[in-house]
């Protein structure tokens, strides 16, 4: 059975926390990691996936607003990279770019709905 190491990858979204930071809370970007490769959402106005892919904690490729923060191995998964692909195309379905918002379905929401499936475990944050 294939055993990979899965990861929550956690970038500062250093330009809102300057000021969220004053009232107590932070602003962040999350991805998981697996097989190498790192999967996050984000919005678009296309009624197609807004899941992306990018290389694990290259906050470049995010843009000059992200900073790489940590990442946090939450254990590994049974699934091979052909199944997570899979799993990438179906929830794709659900994490469509034209259903982002910044408050109730964002990449956090993403990266908990994928860690719940391909480890079974459910990062507690606030969206």
């Amino acid at each position: 059975m294939s055993r990979a190491p899965v990861r929550l990858n956690v970038y500062d979204m250093y330009w809102l926390n300057d000021y969220a930071s004053t009232v107590g809370f932070g602003v962040y970007h999350t991805g998981i990691e697996v097989y190498g490769v790192e999967y996050a959402y984000g919005g678009h106005p296309f009624a197609f996936s807004g899941i992306f892919e990018n290389t694990p904690k290259d906050a470049e490729e995010l843009g000059e607003n992200f900073k790489f923060k940590e990442s946090i191995l939450i254990g590994e998964t049974d699934f091979t990279a052909t199944d997570v692909k899979h799993l990438i195309q179906m929830l794709g379905h659900e994490y469509r770019g034209d259903k982002y918002h910044l408050i109730s379905k964002n990449c956090n929401h993403f990266t908990a709905a994928l860690a719940k499936v391909i480890k079974n475990f459910e990062p507690i944050f606030f969206s």
